[in-house]
């Protein structure tokens, strides 16, 4: 049977959770026995929506990713996204970032091809000479992920205008992708068919334009008010993360605080990227990717430790979690 529980009752539970240093998986569970309202993600449930890969099949059977992200100043990001994205089983990943960020993925990411631009004085991205060539991949993807280590500059801002003149695929906008586009809310009504956004509290107050102490008293009213307003899924991250397309509502409590460090975002942006490419859709991808980085999660800490486990730790982790899944699919 699925577990629910109301959004008044998740309120109180995430108060119980913060107040008494509890997990939220606990603090939920003495609230879950609603028939309607928001629905605790089962992980054995999850993993049944992941389809089997034919033995007969090619790269292209499993969908193209483009990323736009990553920066002189924050390489890693799109590293750990792209390796993400690449460990969960899509096709073919082509990141677009600046020509020092494509130079770590050379060593980080062999698997994925590169389109590298130059940078500004601050290190971040301009599509100067070459629009063509940017709007021309963006054309071929399967989905699209905008956002990890982009930075918020002018060249920036127009990489993110790019996206959405020229995306014809899902978009998953992430980090800066979301910052930039709470300064230009009105792309998000350009998206030609779905669109993820994947933002932490503080990012959905500046979505919502509303003060973040009220954001972190109701966090699925905002979550669940921008997907019907722009109609799109909203991932709203925390130790809770609440998965809303406007009409279903879904709470992910896998993981745990060895995720509360930096690049747990962008693995996360990653994953849900990934199954967006292979055709699931964006509640699906949302579902699969935060549940599956939450599985990953815990196996890592078992085997390691929350204070000293890394990202990339997770990241490694994968194919083993995934092994193990596949015997269920």
């Amino acid at each position: 049977m699925t577990k629910r529980i109301t959004n008044s009752d998740f309120i109180k539970a995430e108060k119980t959770a913060i107040e008494r240093d509890l997990h939220i998986s606990r603090a939920i569970a003495p609230y879950c026995g609603s028939t309607s309202g928001i629905e605790v993600l089962d992980p054995r449930k999850v993993i049944k929506l992941v389809k089997p890969r034919l033995e007969n099949s090619h790269k292209g059977s499993f969908g193209r990713l483009v990323l736009v992200a990553g920066s002189d100043r924050y390489p890693g990001a799109a590293q750990m996204s792209a390796l993400a994205a690449l460990r969960s089983g899509v096709g073919l990943v082509t990141v677009i970032t600046t020509r020092l960020a494509a130079t770590a993925l050379v060593f980080s990411a062999k698997e994925a091809t590169l389109l590298p631009l130059e940078a500004d004085a601050d290190g971040f991205m301009t599509p100067d000479k070459n629009e063509e060539k940017i709007s021309a991949l963006i054309k071929s993807a399967d989905a699209l992920l905008v956002g990890p280590g982009l930075g918020t500059s002018d060249g920036s801002l127009k990489m993110l205008e790019l996206a959405f003149e020229n995306a014809s695929c899902p978009i998953i906008l992430d980090a800066d992708g979301i910052n930039l586009v709470s300064r230009r809310i009105e792309f998000l009504r350009k998206a030609k068919t779905g669109l993820i956004l994947t933002p932490h509290p503080a990012e959905l107050a500046r979505l919502a334009k509303s003060p973040i102490a009220d954001v972190l008293g109701d966090r699925l009213k905002y979550a669940k008010s921008l997907a019907e307003e722009y109609g799109c899924t909203v991932v709203a991250k925390s130790s809770g993360t609440l998965i809303t397309d406007g009409e279903r509502t879904l709470l992910s409590v896998r993981g745990n605080n060895g995720l509360a460090r930096g690049g747990s975002g962008d693995l996360l942006a990653g994953l849900i990227a990934s199954f967006a490419a292979q055709g699931y859709s964006p509640i699906e991808a949302a579902a699969i990717g935060t549940t599956v980085q939450g599985l990953a999660c815990e196996a890592v800490s078992n085997r390691l430790s929350r204070r000293g486990m890394l990202p990339s730790d997770i990241i490694d982790c994968l194919p083993v979690l995934f092994k193990k899944l596949e015997r269920l699919i």
